[in-house]
């Protein structure tokens, strides 16, 4: 018996039923992003070649990114891809997959007038992205990037070199301020960062492609999510010049609890709250007297 031949559209549509069986969340648009991705095509040039045969080669790989979906990887996972302020990045399992609304970090940064020769030093750069937008966009600016786990640093690592940014963003490993304080000038204008914000407790709220495949330590901050962003707050100030910036990324009900950690600390003059997408607080950016 001879075997069947597919095409691309009747392979969206057969991945898209089985993945709506098995209550994928987006199951059109994952078809078509894994499809294209094994056969380097675009949605759109999926579409313009809907009746091109995929043979059974890429069917076999196809299966299994099929069976790794259903099993709740994320799709960013199985791609090696993330787009993030219009620039591609690569993760994988050793770091958080990159939000939209981290994306405000980056924007507020650049929107600020600031003098033309800035440092900037990102806590716990994960896959490197805010350092690496950040570096694309500011060239003659000086970016230090750290991170606890020296795996995201391998990642941050590729995406330095992708983005030609390997001689302008330092990489050190250690926790938060650690790895600084040996440095010459520990002080800078601006220090940033999109901690693990998410409370121990609600780790079972989250659904499988993040419980199950992000990276606990870029998601959890004990029991009420602020471990790191208390620590954050409080040490920043021996880090930034006068007038100089920290800027952060917050879940979206700790607002007023991030607030009264800013107030206990006298060195902030002001600070002020950034919406996101869905008008919740989302981003905070305190500047020092």
């Amino acid at each position: 018996m001879a075997t069947k031949i597919w095409h691309v559209l009747e392979l969206l549509e057969w991945t898209t039923g089985y993945f709506e069986k098995h209550n994928i969340p987006n199951p059109r648009l994952d078809a078509e992003v894994l499809l294209g991705h094994l056969l380097k095509k675009s949605r759109l040039q999926l579409y313009l070649h809907f009746d091109m045969p995929v043979f059974q080669e890429d069917l076999t790989v196809f299966r299994e990114l099929i069976k790794k979906r259903i099993a709740r990887t994320p799709i960013s996972y199985l791609t090696n891809h993330k787009e993030f302020m219009s620039l591609d990045f690569y993760v994988d399992e050793r770091v958080l997959i990159p939000r939209p609304e981290t994306e405000f970090i980056v924007e507020t940064i650049l929107k600020a007038k600031e003098g033309p020769s800035q440092r900037l030093l990102e806590i716990g750069t994960g896959s490197g992205v805010i350092a690496t937008a950040l570096a694309v966009n500011k060239a003659e600016w000086e970016i230090i990037a750290t991170d606890i786990s020296n795996d995201a640093l391998a990642v941050v690592e590729k995406n330095r070199v992708a983005h030609d940014c390997a001689g302008r963003i330092t990489l050190l490993h250690g926790d938060l301020f650690e790895p600084i304080k040996a440095l010459e000038s520990p002080r800078f204008n601006w220090i940033v960062s999109n901690p693990p914000y998410v409370m121990t407790s609600e780790r079972d709220t989250l659904s499988p492609e993040i419980r199950d495949y992000e990276p606990h330590i870029a998601l959890f901050a004990g029991e009420d999510g602020l471990s790191v962003i208390r620590r954050l707050v409080a040490e920043a100030p021996n880090y930034l010049h006068p007038e100089g910036k920290l800027i952060f990324e917050i879940g979206d009900k700790q607002a007023e609890s991030v607030k009264a950690l800013l107030e206990e600390q006298p060195a902030y003059q002001n600070y002020r709250f950034i919406k996101d997408y869905a008008g919740k607080d989302r981003v905070v950016l305190a500047t020092v007297e």
